[in-house]
């Protein structure tokens, strides 16, 4: 399959609905929002962000699917946030 590493392109897009994070799943992308909770396919390698096209996610669905990628991210927030409040402390 060709296409794009959509690892690479997570930094990159957003949801076109809410504008959260997107966050790339076994075959497409899902908004981190918990409001929006939209599932974009990727067909052919190439992820499809219109918003008729996405599915919406029930919300015991959409917590099992980004649920493990939110929580790594929140601690490495959290662990950036500490070590600047560190630095400021130390200035």
């Amino acid at each position: 399959m060709s296409g794009f590493d959509l690892g690479r392109l997570e930094d990159l897009i957003a949801c076109p609905e809410c504008h959260a994070k997107l966050v790339v799943v076994d075959q497409g992308l899902v908004c981190a929002g918990r409001e929006c909770r939209l599932s974009f396919p990727v067909r052919e390698g190439i992820p499809v962000l219109l918003i008729d096209e996405a599915e919406t996610l029930d919300e015991p669905d959409w917590q099992t699917t980004v649920g493990d990628s939110l929580e790594v991210e929140e601690s490495t927030d959290a662990e950036e946030v500490e070590v600047e409040v560190e630095q400021e402390n130390e200035s």
